[in-house]
């Protein structure tokens, strides 16, 4: 979203190695699409199996604030899947964007939609009402041997409390709050095999672009079409068009102080806290004209102005972040945003759950 480190982030292999990663990347796409595929067309009997077919036993599943870390397929379904399934037992899941790829050593899939289900019994401590949800998730799972061994999980439960009535921030939302849709061509579930130079072409224009995010002269603004959507997390909200977009991006980047680190910059002290916790990108990656990347945390400052209603008192703090973009042309025009903002509140000292009278059971 912000950061991205000056390494060429796309390198073209040779034929041979191109074709043996191409089909990992194939094969990897069908295991995750069958447990995208169970989840919904029957969630509440097929679950368990889904998970432990497609997560190693002992998986690392980083999934966002409050779960932080399960363990293997059986912490994804007792911790995640039944308690969800026992608030919402008609669950389905929706899969928007669904593609592969190769980086940091590794293969990965990823994928973006929302959970659906009628909420019927409280989740977490989360009151139900009995109204249809729309939760949103984005994920990655690094695999080997067909299994997700390391996996990155955002579930939007601020947008979740948005849709109950129990807005749990002191401000409004800095954009406009709403279902977020998947792409407007249709074609976010990629299984077909997709062009190596178009999945070039998309990740370096990519990153070229996000070199520009924090320029008082906005460069940024070249690589979106005019009329652009910036699909964010609930309290950031969405934007349509580049200046709907600008009414963001400059503000967010006047919160931090000079102390800063990210992948392609850091003016924090070599050792600093700041310094350790900022790990970087776990992925990044292109499939044809898209792309996606996410860090864990990505990047991270000190707070010099207020943000989100937390008064700025140059409190430490970093970011989870994911990103999925959609090319078209030369132009980027779509881009899905999430980021852990329990977890960056939390840093802040802020409780989401305290502030929206909820008592959190987990």
């Amino acid at each position: 979203m912000i950061f991205h480190d000056n390494a060429p982030v796309y390198a073209p292999a040779d034929a041979r190695r191109q074709s043996g990663a191409s089909s990992i990347h194939q094969a990897n796409k069908l295991q995750y699409k069958s447990y995208c595929d169970k989840l919904r067309l029957d969630a509440a009997n097929l679950a368990g199996d889904a998970s432990k077919t497609f997560f190693s036993a002992d998986a690392q599943i980083n999934i966002s604030a409050p779960f932080d870390l399960l363990s293997g397929s059986a912490g994804m379904i007792d911790t995640f899947f039944q308690p969800l399934l026992t608030a919402m037992p008609d669950l389905y899941r929706r899969t928007d964007l669904l593609f592969a790829g190769h980086a940091k050593g590794g293969d990965w899939v990823t994928g973006h939609g929302h959970y659906v289900g009628s909420f019927q019994k409280d989740w977490m401590g989360i009151p139900a009402t009995g109204q249809v949800i729309f939760l949103r998730y984005g994920e990655f799972h690094r695999m080997e041997d067909g299994r997700a061994i390391e996996s990155y999980i955002f579930v939007d439960l601020i947008d979740l409390l948005r849709q109950i009535g129990r807005w749990p921030l002191t401000v409004a939302s800095v954009g406009e709050e709403f279902f977020i849709p998947g792409p407007i061509t249709g074609d976010g579930l990629i299984m077909d095999l997709q062009d190596a130079s178009e999945s070039e072409k998309s990740v370096n224009m990519v990153f070229d672009m996000l070199k520009q995010l924090y320029t008082e002269d906005e460069a940024w603004r070249p690589y979106w079409h005019q009329n652009m959507m910036w699909y964010g997390p609930a309290g950031y909200g969405s934007y349509i068009g580049l200046e709907g977009f600008a009414r963001f991006q400059m503000p967010y980047e006047s919160v931090f102080d000079p102390r800063r680190k990210g992948e392609a910059m850091m003016t924090c002290p070599v050792g600093s806290d700041l310094d350790l916790a900022v790990k970087g990108h776990f992925t990044r990656f292109g499939d044809g004209n898209y792309v996606a990347s996410g860090g864990w945390p990505s990047h991270g400052g000190h707070l010099a102005k207020d943000w989100l209603g937390v008064k700025a008192e140059g409190q430490m703090f970093t970011a989870r972040v994911a990103d999925w973009w959609r090319r078209e042309g030369d132009l980027l025009v779509e881009n899905w945003v999430f980021v852990d903002l329990i977890d960056m509140l939390r840093q802040l000292d802020y409780d989401v759950f305290d502030a929206a009278d909820v008592k959190l059971v987990l």
